[in-house]
């Protein structure tokens, strides 16, 4: 679990910090955010109401998505038992309204948002969980923001012993306080200038090897290689990041069986070019670290889909303008039950490591 939270928090601060020249300074367009509220804990034992509180720091990185991180505490009633169940988790907000609209000159705001964290209980179960939720601030003066939200936490099958998922829906109220807010300042030539601009869609093809403890020797490691292919969505923001959905699987191998997934990952990606060059897409080669959020889930138990996490590396070639092949290299990290093997295995031992190739296109009108 302390693994876990360290690459969590890891994860957070990456996505927090950016250079001085893109945004004026750390700290430009951050704000804390503090709110509490009721919760309702559906789970096999349909419990009850119960309630909570979070704490969070975020970033606008555009005047139109920001990505910040939540510490919460939960007291959830499970009909037979209450006990405080803990989060910590990295959000991904988006204000559609001011994408479309391209400016909000109102005092009130709306945003959609997604999340994936850490969940503990205070008997010990720890897994990944989910977040989706709606929200809407106003600005009571320059610095001040009242906030109301209304989520949806997810929790994969098996965890706190319920057989199929549980979920967790609450209602807050907040307050936000804005550090050196600069909501409709004049957008940069390093980001994206239309919400319908720079959008890319992928395809790849490439091996995938399940990794789990009890695997021999290199040539055992082998013998699970199987198929992967991917294709997916995504949109560039600024020079520095790019977001994606991607959808991949086929097969994956044990020494048990031969089964089929799917995968389902959000990714974040930094382009690491952007650190040295005015314009990284006029570069003919680029290489793009990225983290995200993904569901996993086998075809023969569908209805048991776990969260997890994922961490890769892009390299690309960029021949033409718009046109990008890559080479992509990624690790999976999922809980232990996916593997459906008879050797016990222990919280970070189970994932998939995956080598792909593959094509990208711009195929909208691109801002840089």
């Amino acid at each position: 679990m302390r693994k876990t939270l360290i690459l969590t928090s890891l994860f957070i601060a990456l996505f927090l910090q950016q250079g001085r020249a893109q945004f004026g300074g750390i700290f430009e367009n951050t704000y804390f955010l503090v709110k509490a509220g009721p919760n309702y804990y559906l789970n096999d034992a349909n419990g009850t109401f119960g309630g909570g509180v979070d704490i969070g720091y975020g970033k606008w990185l555009i005047n139109t998505m920001s990505l910040r991180g939540f510490l919460s505490a939960e007291y959830a009633n499970r009909g037979y038992k209450s006990e405080m169940i803990f989060y910590g988790r990295a959000d991904a907000v988006f204000d559609f309204y001011t994408s479309i609209k391209g400016r909000n000159t109102s005092d009130f705001r709306s945003y959609l948002y997604l999340g994936i964290g850490v969940v503990h209980t205070m008997s010990n179960d720890n897994d990944f969980s989910g977040t989706i939720g709606i929200g809407g601030d106003w600005k009571m003066n320059s610095n001040w923001r009242l906030v109301s939200e209304l989520e949806m936490r997810i929790h994969p099958s098996d965890f706190d012993d319920n057989k199929r998922s549980s979920f967790m829906p609450a209602l807050s109220l907040g307050l936000e306080r804005d550090i050196n807010n600069n909501p409709t300042r004049s957008r940069s030539r390093d980001e994206t200038r239309r919400f319908g601009n720079d959008w890319f869609f992928l395809i790849g093809l490439g091996l995938n090897a399940m990794n789990y403890k009890g695997i021999g020797s290199f040539q055992d490691r082998e013998k699970l290689f199987t198929p992967i292919f991917e294709f997916g969505i995504g949109k560039t923001i600024t020079k520095y990041w790019s977001g994606r959905l991607i959808a991949s699987g086929l097969y994956g191998k044990s020494h048990v069986e031969l089964f089929s997934y799917y995968n389902v990952c959000g990714d974040m990606l930094f382009d690491f070019m952007g650190l040295f060059v005015p314009n990284p897409k006029n570069t003919l080669f680029d290489v793009k670290p990225y983290a995200g959020a993904c569901i996993v889930a086998r075809l023969d138990n569908q209805s048991n889909f776990l969260f997890s996490t994922d961490l890769g590396l892009l390299l690309l070639c960029r021949p033409l303008p718009k046109n990008e092949f890559f080479i992509d290299a990624r690790y999976i990290l999922t809980p232990p039950r996916f593997a459906h093997v008879p050797i016990r295995q222990n919280k970070f031992s189970v994932g998939l490591a995956t080598l792909m190739v593959g094509y990208s296109y711009t195929f909208t009108h691109s801002s840089f």
